[in-house]
């Protein structure tokens, strides 16, 4: 299992921009926004090109305390674009103030309309997880916790009742984060 965190911006080779951590109700929010890349990065999802990585492109990843997902909700300025999943273990907070989790490999996407409404999500790097089981990086219990997780995130953004995605939603519009 990986242990990732939300230092974006020392990530990225050559990447620039302003990064911080802001406490919700629901969590930890890593709010970064990118000034300067120098490889740009999109993603292909449902015959759509989604440019992830770009000058103006803002992530929020929002880390729950003891939950098995956070979600990184990425938006073109002001729009949202996509959300992004990533399934874990176990969630916290450094003592440097930055959010960690322990990444159980399976990830959930979905594009996301203007209105922020998911399309259907998709599961995906279910055979990094299926790796990380045989080469004994998780254990059985691990891998069940993992689809579990996935197919719950799924189905929330299948009927938009993701309650991390409208937390985002919520601090991006200026509103109070509820969840």
């Amino acid at each position: 299992m990986k242990r990732k965190d939300g230092r974006y911006l020392q990530f990225f080779p050559g990447v620039q921009g302003t990064q911080r951590v802001v406490t919700l109700p629901e969590g930890w929010l890593v709010d970064v926004t990118f000034t300067h890349v120098p490889q740009p990065h999109a993603v292909s999802m449902q015959g759509v090109m989604v440019p992830t990585l770009a000058v103006g492109a803002r992530w929020l990843t929002l880390v729950p305390p003891q939950e098995h997902a956070t979600l990184l909700v990425i938006l073109n300025g002001e729009t949202p674009v996509f959300a992004y999943a990533d399934v874990c273990a176990a969630t916290g907070l450094g003592e440097d103030g930055m959010p960690w989790l322990d990444d159980l490999y399976l990830d959930v996407r979905a594009l996301l309309n203007a209105d922020w409404t998911p399309s259907v999500p998709e599961i995906i790097d279910a055979e990094e997880l299926d790796a990380a089981l045989r080469g004994g990086d998780i254990t059985g219990q691990q891998h069940a916790l993992a689809w579990a997780t996935a197919r719950e995130v799924a189905a929330q953004l299948t009927c938009n009742a993701n309650p991390l995605l409208h937390a985002v939603q919520a601090f991006v519009l200026g509103g109070v984060a509820s969840g």
